[in-house]
């Protein structure tokens, strides 16, 4: 397989929601990775949603009193097997974050893969 991140990817379980762009429906998916400029994301979804749709989402951080609010594009989207609770895998290129919201998400996925909070001590690098 043909890798082409530019970044370290650190594994992590937050809790987020998703929303379509121009849409108001929220639902639920789980942040299952992070990099200094996407984040992989196991959405609970019934239907596929196409790639280059824009998402909003709003990330729980455990410690931050409020959500945290990331736009991205939709660059890849997978089906996954037998009858998970989350339906499809995706990868998210962010488009608009905060820049101290960058640094809450990424310290916390830094010293979770630190602590080894997360299982797998290993991440994901670009040769």
């Amino acid at each position: 397989m043909d890798d082409r991140r530019k970044f370290i990817r650190f594994p992590v379980r937050l809790s987020a929601r998703y929303s379509k762009e121009n849409q108001d429906k929220w639902n639920q998916c789980s942040i299952i990775n992070i990099s200094r400029e996407g984040m992989g994301v196991v959405a609970f979804l019934k239907e596929k949603i196409r790639s280059g749709s824009i998402l909003n989402l709003m990330i729980d951080v455990p410690g931050k009193k409020a959500s945290v609010f990331v736009s991205g594009t939709l660059t890849w989207i997978k089906a996954l097997e037998g009858d998970p609770e989350f339906s499809y895998k995706s990868g998210i290129q962010i488009i608009t974050i905060d820049s101290e919201d960058k640094w809450i998400l990424l310290d916390y996925s830094y010293e979770a893969w630190k602590e080894g909070r997360e299982g797998d001590k290993t991440c994901d690098t670009v040769k």
